[in-house]
């Protein structure tokens, strides 16, 4: 019967923790680029101009339509046919941060959208033109709606890295793999791995959850209290 050895967990951490900082960095760098990326589709999708809106709208709904490990296959291994290679990283981030921004965008757009009409139109009979409106009243007020999913969204960012592993990033699940495949302990390492995306995860859940309260116990806005927000889809690269 295997058996977990004290030495062996020793001999593997150092590179697991590598393979985590690795983790950690690429679901800072891509929720950055999805972040900002979701603001400007969401605001897309709301536009009057339909040459703005329909392509925006068709994006949303593939990406939402498509497994997402499905979508880093295609931009790794089918864009080499159609002479466009990229690196595993670059592919990786991009896949991604295209996943992530098209379920934030629509997080982004419920958070908006649930802000009254005379909000905007109190800051344009000020003189405010249209960005100027939603930079500095309407985002404002819609970021206490979008800011407990974002942050749940970050969390389940972090576990979905790990789909990366399929396309040869050397992250946390990679780096386990790679350990597995060259020692054949394999209840050893991806025990480890466990508890490693545990120890990361669990504090993140926390803050979610801690998030999540603090915004409800924030008084609401009167002007705010007959909205109601759309609702948000469900999480991204789930199974179809």
């Amino acid at each position: 019967m295997p058996v977990i050895r004290w030495a062996d967990l020793m001999q593997f951490l150092p590179a697991l923790l590598k393979g985590a900082r690795y983790t950690i960095v690429l679901t800072f760098v891509i929720m950055a680029i999805s972040i900002v990326a979701a603001i400007f589709v969401a605001l897309a999708r709301m536009s009057r101009f339909r040459l703005l809106r329909l392509p925006m709208i068709a994006y949303v709904e593939f990406i939402r339509g498509t497994p997402g490990l499905m979508q880093l296959y295609y931009i790794f291994y089918v864009f080499p046919f159609f002479g466009l290679t990229l690196p595993a990283i670059a592919a990786g981030i991009i896949g991604m941060s295209i996943n992530y921004t098209a379920y934030l965008s629509e997080v982004y757009r419920a958070g908006i959208t649930s802000v009254p009409k005379t909000q905007m139109e109190a800051a344009e009979s000020l003189g405010m033109s249209y960005w100027q409106a939603m930079r500095l009243v309407i985002l404002p007020q819609a970021a206490r709606v979008v800011l407990p999913p974002t942050v749940n969204y970050l969390l389940g960012l972090f576990k979905d890295t790990s789909l990366l592993s399929v396309i040869t990033i050397q992250e946390l699940m990679f780096t386990g793999i790679l350990l597995g495949a060259t020692t054949y302990k394999y209840l050893t390492i991806f025990t480890e791995v466990a508890v490693l995306y545990f120890i990361i995860c669990y504090p993140w859940a926390l803050l979610a959850t801690w998030v999540e309260r603090r915004m409800k116990a924030v008084p609401e806005p009167v002007h705010l209290k007959k909205s109601k927000p759309l609702g948000w889809s469900s999480g991204p690269l789930a199974p179809a």
